[in-house]
């Protein structure tokens, strides 16, 4: 999808504006000219700035995740929009009042998609290794191979396959199990977004002053599950699969 200020340049009513300013100056005075192009540069920057527009942007410009990751994103994308409707429809001081929240909520999404395509790269790579070679037959050939074979040489090359075929059987469920995890952070996550979707329809019904005060319960609440989602990525990138 094209950039908001690309989307705000093509619009036809900005375009028209460009063409009138143009078509001013060049045939009734001079100084309509630049007036024009000041109020088109104008309404090119109001576009460009639209939340709704850019919140749009951003959602076409994520690629697919992979399939164990995306059913969970796509939940937290949709708590992102349901919490972005309400407030666009909220009275004005609980739209200003709520949005740290809305600001919070733009940036744990952006965290959890970098890091849900960190995770789908992994994924793909176990999904790859997986099919190019069974390194439980390969183990089972080799510990076969061991109990037939009496010449120590042979034996001893066969001894430090089978320890290669065991660290990387070992690598393997060790990532398995963090795909794991990683599918579990995420559903955690989104949970707590249907818990934020909540508490911002509630808290619109109860006026500016108490929905700024209680806003930033939510705020500690939304920046708390970023700091865990930064730990819980250290943690798991630091476990790299051995290739």
């Amino acid at each position: 999808m094209r950039s908001p200020i690309v989307t705000a340049l093509v619009q036809p009513l900005n375009l028209f504006m460009l063409a009138a300013a143009i078509v001013a100056g060049l045939i009734s005075a001079w100084w309509m000219f630049p007036l024009g192009l000041f109020l088109w540069l104008i309404m090119v920057i109001v576009v460009a700035r639209d939340p709704a527009l850019r919140l749009n942007v951003d959602k076409d410009r994520r690629d697919t995740l992979a399939k164990r990751f995306q059913d969970y994103f796509s939940r937290i994308e949709r708590s992102q929009v349901s919490v972005f409707n309400s407030l666009s429809n909220a009275p004005s001081p609980v739209r200003r009042a709520m949005q740290p929240v809305q600001d919070e909520l733009e940036t744990l999404v952006d965290r959890t998609y970098a890091f849900c395509q960190r995770m789908t790269n992994l994924d793909n790579y176990r999904m790859v290794a997986e099919s190019q070679r069974n390194l439980d037959q390969d183990l089972k050939r080799v510990e076969e191979a061991l109990s037939r074979t009496q010449d120590p040489i042979i034996r001893k090359e066969y001894e430090e396959s089978k320890k290669s075929l065991e660290a990387r059987l070992g690598d393997r469920l060790s990532l398995i199990r963090q795909l794991d995890r990683v599918e579990a952070q995420l559903l955690g996550m989104a949970n707590e977004m249907d818990r934020t979707v909540a508490e911002v329809l509630r808290l619109q019904a109860v006026g500016g002053k108490e929905a700024e005060r209680q806003a930033s319960h939510l705020v500690r609440r939304l920046r708390q599950e970023q700091s865990e989602l930064a730990r819980f990525e250290q943690e798991a990138l630091r476990q790299q699969p051995r290739r």
